[in-house]
């Protein structure tokens, strides 16, 4: 029986002999062989991960190679006509490829597969896949629906009445009765705002707050509409048709009515502290469902999907809630992005316009607000608060977003600073909104600095939002903005506050993510200094950055 020692020699001398053998191989190849053993011929695949696509698109594969090297690129079966795009160095090269997908290849997921020659050697490797999505539309009528030709009709739904009002702003704020909110003391996040020119019925109002309660179950600002009808009724409304369009940039949706009807957005699928609760722990878009109230059938013929479009699929169906006859339209999203939607009426054509998914800075359309600043018109300025050492907040403010403004037009960013510094136009936070509402953007950052007048060793970051897609923003402004704060000269003592909802009026909007930024507090004298420091306000507007192109890469 051999002992532990020499089995563990034995051992040793054999490997030692494997590796000599393999070393007089490799020095016997020629040289260009053996130089090919640690040099790989294809070098990186892109994408290289499952992504969805919508059968009829065009996607790009993208190759980094060996620039000598003759490639053949298949995504499944079909294979790609590549073309050499641009030199990266150490003897590599991009090579690109576009493939469009049949509409026979919908529910397959297809691979990538790249095969590489070059001086006699040979190289395999598998790059990520495409899942391609139907564009076919599928319908759910549940009970009460039937089909009456291509309309898909709610059975027996009741008729309605009364007095009408008609939405005179642009948009007008939806809130909903005491028993049923989550104690909001605004405008629900959850509701779509009305745009100008809908409808609804009065359950009764105004009241002695000035709101109007609405038949469906809305209450809406007395202020904010107007009475059209003391009493009559619109009749039935039906959607007669429905269309998408796209541009490359944004998607519109086109919902041909009877008239003009309240309706509402919500995007899937959104997940909450308690049933109790705005604060959003999940937020994971993969469709948006647009409900229409008094609306008795719905149009559920073909739907034609652009190739550019942010959709690959469409849905309706009908249902009854609380008597009310409702038809539901949802669009699958391509990705899983949502910035919000803008609502225009034509006649009464309904048309959305959704922003497609970008996936960095250049493309993305952002407006700064530089909080305070502004002269109300009367000659009295609205410094903000007063930190240490009579630093005033609209002037730090109006630093950070001038800075942030140069900082995302240098990575390619569309972006609109709103003119309310030492201006009497901006004075009122709605007129703020109105004005960014106008210019469209997909991101609304409004900038401030915290103050308390009770903790002067309060410090740290905190972010705030409203509606639901903005919640990741904040997080991800928050982590970005507090780790570059860290870094700084006497930054470590501040603090992540987090990311938290709020009911700020420059966060209410649901047309696009919104934020309110807290870069610090200063009436903290060390965190005053830090924050007013012209050697970090750069700082601060590249953490602010990457925390923007982290949202917009997030999108899968």
């Amino acid at each position: 029986m051999h002992s532990f020692a020499s089995r563990a020699a034995a051992k040793t001398a054999r490997a030692a002999a494997v590796l000599t053998a393999l070393c007089l191989m490799l020095f016997s190849l020629p040289a260009r062989a053996a130089e090919g053993l640690m040099t790989p011929i294809i070098e990186e695949i892109t994408p290289k991960t499952v992504s969805t696509v919508a059968a009829g698109s065009t996607k790009t594969v993208e190759v980094l190679a060996a620039a000598g090297a003759s490639l053949t690129v298949r995504v499944g079966g079909a294979q790609l006509d590549m073309e050499r795009t641009g030199s990266a160095g150490d003897g590599l090269a991009w090579f690109s490829g576009a493939y469009t997908f049949p509409a026979s290849a919908a529910g397959e997921t297809l691979p990538i597969t790249v095969s590489g020659t070059l001086d006699g050697r040979s190289q395999v490797k598998n790059g990520g896949a495409f899942t391609v999505a139907a564009l076919e539309n599928s319908y759910d009528g549940p009970s009460g629906g039937e089909y009456e030709g291509d309309m898909l009709v709610v059975a027996g739904a009741q008729s309605f009445s009364g007095k009408q009002v008609t939405v005179t702003d642009t948009y007008a704020d939806v809130f909903i009765p005491a028993e049923n909110d989550r104690e909001e003391e605004y405008a629900a996040p959850y509701y779509y705002q009305l745009p100008e020119g809908t409808i609804d019925y009065v359950s009764s109002g105004p009241d002695a707050n000035g709101v109007y309660w609405l038949k469906s179950g809305r209450k809406v600002l007395a202020s904010d509409v107007k009475v059209s009808a003391s009493s009559g009724s619109q009749g039935e409304n039906r959607i007669s048709g429905i269309s998408l369009d796209a541009d490359g940039q944004c998607t519109y949706l086109s919902v041909d009515e009877s008239w003009k009807v309240p309706f509402n957005i919500e995007v899937l699928d959104v997940s909450y502290a308690s049933p109790t609760s705005n604060s959003v722990t999940g937020f994971s878009p993969k469709k948006v469902r647009i409900t229409f109230d008094y609306t008795t059938g719905i149009y559920a013929g073909d739907v034609d999907i652009p190739s550019d479009s942010c959709f690959t699929g469409v849905q309706v169906s009908t249902k009854t809630s609380n008597g009310i006859p409702q038809c539901v339209i949802e669009l699958t999203l391509a990705q899983g992005a949502y910035y919000g939607a803008y609502a225009d009426y034509h006649g009464n054509t309904l048309e959305l316009k959704f922003y497609n998914p970008v996936s960095s800075l250049k493309g993305a359309r952002i407006v700064i607000d530089s909080g305070h600043g502004s002269d109300t018109g009367t000659g009295k300025y609205d410094p903000g608060a007063l930190g240490s050492g009579g630093v005033q907040e609209a002037d730090e403010n109006y630093r950070k977003a001038t800075a942030l403004r140069d900082e995302l037009e240098a990575r390619g960013a569309e972006v609109y600073l709103l003119p309310s510094y030492h201006t009497a136009d901006l004075y009122s936070l709605y007129d703020r909104v109105d004005a960014a509402i106008e210019w469209e953007p997909m991101v609304y950052i409004s900038v401030h600095h915290n103050s308390s007048a009770t903790n002067l060793t309060a410090r740290g970051v905190e972010v705030y939002y409203n509606n639901p897609w903005s919640a990741g923003l904040a997080e991800e402004l928050s982590d970005q903005i507090f780790t570059a704060y860290t870094r700084m000269e006497y930054g470590s003592g501040a603090l992540n506050r987090g990311h938290h909802f709020s009911e700020y009026a420059v966060t209410r909007v649901k047309q696009f993510s919104a934020v309110l930024i807290e870069y610090g507090f200063l009436t903290t004298p060390q965190e005053c200094g830090i924050l007013t420091n012209s050697s970090n306000i750069q700082k601060f507007a590249a953490a602010t950055a990457d925390g923007l192109e982290e949202y917009f890469a997030s999108a899968k």
